[in-house]
């Protein structure tokens, strides 16, 4: 065997040595696809009240379009000033790491034309992937400029799928952005990416049936093979026919001078599915594998999700709706169990007990998961997070950088902190959620209160 092919050789297996070393031992000792945990519930899954999730899927429905009910604005000038307020006090910095000047927060507030507000009122529907932003920017707010490389920006209030109903309750000094109102969330966006809808329009996209996206991230092109937009695990659209193994539905475009029109787009089956998905477990396994190692996106930037929007689209296909950050998911979204004031062994003991794999939300502060079973005694959980805590030997600590949806234990990374257990997540969960029965109906929604996500 030739010098280099054995330096290659040696080269490879000292990486692969190096890759094992520095995965948590989480991710080496749980099988990282949802099968092996779906498969044995299926009979639970399957015996699951059809009926119910029709009323359920209902439900998710009114939710979503919600905004076009609206005749007025669920914000207050002083809610809408007190995110200018805030950052005219505190600049930050932008992604080069440079300290945002007062000339450029004057000119925000300026464009912003506050005191008109609410200075529009009408319905629209996104015509593109795209983001609700705290303030009328595309610049970024960092706290600290170390972080000009991490995807932490306090911009960002949360992304928004193409397609998706909002109210417009204000419009930018030059126009170029809209203050608008989703199901889940408030935010500015940029004027060009809605439209406005009129009442047959309206009328037409609530009418139904409807298909749901069940392969992330799927292409839709429009006429002439232009890429409109991709759309995400959970979206969903008019269905217009069904044809063997294609499904016909209809897309909101822009048209002539930016007014709304439609498209039909033709998907095959292994793209999108008839809503609300039925429950089994190669459905469940279906939906869960597609949000497996997706990257961690603080507020949905880039795309990309964090925790509670990941438990959002992956409940979105069965027709089972989760507000959009974590607090309200633990509190909003099902039965609530306070766990606070139990041992860490406590706590995992009464979710083992009463716990319903892939029907259960755990929740700390700024954070939330979905249980899915357990292994060797231990509950185990599907959630995207950023990082996990470390020590060494001689008690200092850092941060193990992870990034993506995974499979875990309540204690990722423990082997990393040298005993220690602060890092651990089982003793800082403060509730459980169970979601079957699934909610159909709420004495209130959306939220009328501002939703400021708290996401990790």
């Amino acid at each position: 065997m030739g010098k280099r092919i054995i330096l290659a050789m040696l080269g490879v297996l000292i990486l692969s040595g190096l890759s094992q070393a520095t995965e948590i031992r989480d991710f080496r000792d749980i099988r990282q696809d949802h099968r092996y945990f779906t498969a044995p519930l299926d009979k639970e899954f399957s015996e699951q009240n059809r009926e119910l999730q029709k009323r359920a899927d209902a439900f998710h429905n009114a939710i979503f379009f919600s905004p076009w009910q609206q005749v007025k604005s669920r914000f207050s000038l002083e809610e809408i000033k007190w995110e200018f307020d805030k950052y005219g006090q505190d600049l930050g910095y932008g992604r080069k790491g440079k300290k945002h000047s007062r000339s450029w927060m004057n000119k925000l507030t300026a464009n912003a034309q506050l005191p008109a507000y609410p200075r529009a009122g009408y319905p629209a529907i996104t015509l593109r992937n795209t983001d609700l932003r705290v303030l009328p920017t595309r610049e970024a707010h960092l706290s600290d400029p170390r972080n000009c490389p991490l995807p932490f920006d306090n911009m960002q209030n949360s992304s928004v799928a193409a397609n998706t109903p909002v109210y417009v309750s204000h419009v930018t000094k030059d126009r170029s952005w809209v203050l608008v109102e989703t199901h889940y969330a408030m935010g500015w966006v940029p004027a060009r990416h809605i439209a406005a809808v009129d009442a047959d329009f309206s009328k037409r996209w609530q009418s139904g049936p409807y298909a749901t996206i069940v392969k992330d991230k799927t292409p839709l092109f429009g006429r002439a093979g232009r890429l409109l937009f991709k759309a995400s695990l959970g979206a969903f659209f008019p269905q217009v026919s069904e044809d063997g193994p294609t499904i016909k539905i209809l897309v909101a475009v822009a048209g002539k001078n930016n007014a709304v029109a439609i498209q039909e787009i033709v998907l095959s089956r292994k793209a999108v599915a008839a809503k609300p998905l039925a429950l089994n477990a190669a459905n469940v396994t279906r939906v869960a594998n597609e949000l497996m190692n997706e990257p961690y996106g603080w507020g949905g930037l880039d795309e990309k999700r964090d925790c509670s929007s990941t438990l959002m689209d992956f409940f979105a296909p069965f027709g089972i709706w989760l507000p959009r950050n974590s607090g309200d998911q633990a509190k909003k979204a099902g039965t609530f169990i306070d766990l606070k004031g139990l041992s860490p062994e406590e706590k995992e003991k009464a979710i083992l007990k009463q716990g319903i794999p892939y029907f259960t939300l755990l929740w700390l502060k700024g954070h939330i998961m979905l249980y899915i079973g357990n292994q060797g005694g231990r509950a185990l959980v599907f959630h995207n997070f950023w990082s996990v805590k470390t020590s060494d030997e001689r008690g200092r600590t850092g941060k193990k950088i992870i990034g993506r949806s995974a499979i875990t234990t309540l204690s990722p990374g423990e082997e990393l902190r040298h005993g220690k257990n602060e890092g651990n997540i089982l003793p800082n969960i403060l509730g459980m959620t169970l979601l079957w029965p699934p909610l159909t109906e709420a004495a209130q929604f959306p939220p009328e209160e501002p939703n400021n996500l708290i996401l990790n």
